[in-house]
């Protein structure tokens, strides 16, 4: 695996294997939103985010391949949690948006990324706010063959005039060290969240532009 994709790997955690049981397709009730102009719109939550011109954005398809490639890293040699991830993401999430720094393949030793998705938990009431939710993904990254850690606890930042919560996390993989920031909120009867994944300060700096772009109504 070339460093430049672990990035793709890493961002998957948030979403995947939170939840489980049996529901229909979250793409049943919204959409997954549109980009034109570097613009990214999402009429269900009201929201828009607008990627710097020169950053490489992923179709769908690119998308579903990316979160296949997470869950195979995730769940390892563990067949029944490689099963639970693959129904779970399948039945609850809609991914909205990845992007990335450069181009995939790139000869860079790390492509800075960040991913938008959205994650049906309204048939779970003890999600109640973001905070919740991570705390999921939290226990998933403890359990996965990941070797994550948690520099601090849930915090709360403002992006586009909503508090979401937010978890930090380091994974130490292949000789290199993978900063990742979760936001999540409640929206609509969704986790709504944002990942980026970073190494440096300036790295976070540049995505933290890209986050306060961010409108909801």
């Amino acid at each position: 695996m070339i460093r430049t994709t672990l990035s793709c790997i890493l961002l998957v955690v948030a979403s995947a294997a939170l939840l489980t049981g049996c529901g229909r397709k979250a793409s049943d009730e919204i959409d997954f939103g549109t980009l034109k102009n570097s613009v990214y719109q999402n009429n269900y939550f009201g929201l828009t985010v607008t990627f710097p011109t020169d950053w490489s954005v992923q179709d769908q398809e690119s998308q579903r391949q990316i979160m296949a490639a997470g869950r195979a890293v995730v769940a390892g040699n563990d067949k029944n949690l490689t099963a639970a991830i693959k129904q779970a993401s399948e039945l609850q999430t809609v991914n909205l948006f990845a992007v990335f720094k450069f181009a995939m393949g790139s000869p860079v030793p790390f492509n800075p990324a960040i991913l938008g998705v959205a994650e049906r938990v309204r048939q779970l009431p003890g999600i109640q706010r973001g905070k919740d939710y991570l705390f999921h993904a939290r226990e998933l990254l403890k359990s996965s063959q990941l070797q994550a850690t948690f520099p601090k606890e849930f915090y709360t930042a403002r992006l586009g005039g909503v508090d979401f919560d937010v978890m930090d996390s380091e994974i130490a993989i292949r000789g290199m060290m993978v900063k990742e920031k979760y936001y999540a909120a409640i929206r609509k009867g969704y986790a709504l969240a944002f990942v980026v994944s970073y190494q440096t300060d300036e790295q976070e700096a540049l995505q933290r532009k890209v986050l306060d772009t961010i409108t909801l109504n």
